[in-house]
């Protein structure tokens, strides 16, 4: 299988990144992490479908993180636009270290704050701010904003399995995680304090 050619969806997304429709500041890279809203945003990205992933855009600069696992899909199914930044090898930088290199000072790097783990915005912003960047929430997330051939969510009913396949009844399984997950809590205290 060839490499999708993404040089146009690159440029969009450049675009994207200056556009204030999208953002508030022009930013100067934007990050694509792996868990997406709709779990495609590596079909965009060079239809890596499924491969676990981070990208980073910059206006010069797309680069890819993936493991070992990946290496070598990603190096068949992405085209010379991107670099491959190959994760657990020594000389491969980390996303935050790999932008502290590329960009001007100052810059700013935008994320969709609904899709990058809380753990991962805190560890970037607090070594971005050391570096005199900042990262930034994006309020709409520009692969949706500029990706017009994008795959439907699929909409057929929902399959209900037999008790044979799941081994409770639905009724019974909502119980006990209701029990379970409900807030209660019991006070004890003695008369005699």
């Amino acid at each position: 299988m060839s490499p999708k050619i993404t040089t146009e969806l690159l440029k969009q997304l450049r675009q994207a990144m200056r556009n204030p429709k999208y953002v508030q500041e022009p930013v100067q890279a934007y990050i694509v992490p792996s868990g997406d809203a709709h779990q495609v945003g590596m079909d965009f990205r060079n239809d890596c479908t499924f491969l676990p992933s981070t990208a980073i855009v910059t206006e010069q600069h797309a680069a890819m993180w993936t493991d070992g696992r990946y290496f070598l899909q990603a190096a068949q199914q992405m085209d010379n636009n991107w670099t491959l930044m190959k994760m657990g090898l020594k000389d491969t930088p980390t996303q935050e270290d790999w932008l502290v290199s590329v960009l001007p000072e100052g810059s700013k790097v935008g994320v969709d704050p609904f899709i990058i783990p809380a753990d991962q915005w805190k560890r970037m912003s607090k070594a971005l701010k050391s570096a005199g960047h900042d990262l930034v929430p994006v309020k709409e997330n520009l692969i949706d904003t500029i990706w017009v051939d994008c795959p439907q969510r699929p909409c057929k009913p929902l399959i209900t399995l037999d008790l044979n396949y799941t081994g409770e009844k639905l009724r019974s399984k909502e119980s006990r995680e209701t029990y379970c997950t409900s807030p209660f809590a019991l006070t004890c205290q003695s008369s005699e304090e």
